[in-house]
């Protein structure tokens, strides 16, 4: 969410006393302010990108549902992935299948893992990306994922 957007909430807005945006504030103000909201029994949402779904310790109440909104593809924007991806293709192979798939596996497992930190712990997450059913590889993403049970919803276009 943006500045703007934020902004465009007006100020009485459940959402807007609920929200706490990524770039707002420094990221650890941002989770101690979450869990003080959760101490006091009020409800927090923390709406963050790639740096909010790794290294975050959140177990119990503090986290108990990670939407996520696509998968973690990276985009390879650098001469050593480029080069990677020219030979894994010039022998070939299939460098998205090898390399792009894997990587958004592993950074998926670990978005995930931000809602499970004690065996005691419980909680959904909703994965909104479509091409995880709608695509030949969102089964081998899905597979790298633990054993949760999955409920797989219609696909809206």
């Amino acid at each position: 969410m943006s500045d703007v957007e934020y902004e465009l909430l007006r100020s009485d807005d459940i959402w807007k006393k609920l929200l706490l945006t990524q770039g707002q504030r420094n990221k650890q103000v941002i989770i101690n302010d979450h869990k003080k909201q959760i101490d006091k029994g009020h409800g927090s949402v923390i709406l963050g990108l790639n740096s909010f779904a790794e290294g975050i310790d959140l177990p119990g109440e503090y986290c108990e549902h990670v939407i996520i909104a696509k998968l973690p593809f990276s985009v390879p924007n650098n001469p050593v992935d480029a080069s990677l991806t020219e030979w894994i293709e010039s022998q070939g192979r299939n460098a998205f299948m090898e390399i792009a798939v894997p990587d958004a596996s592993i950074k998926l497992v670990q978005a995930c893992g931000r809602l499970i930190r004690k065996e005691t712990d419980s909680g959904k997450i909703t994965l909104l990306d479509k091409r995880v059913i709608t695509k030949f590889y969102g089964k081998k993403i899905l597979s790298a994922l633990p054993p949760y049970k999955m409920r797989l919803n219609e696909v809206i276009d």
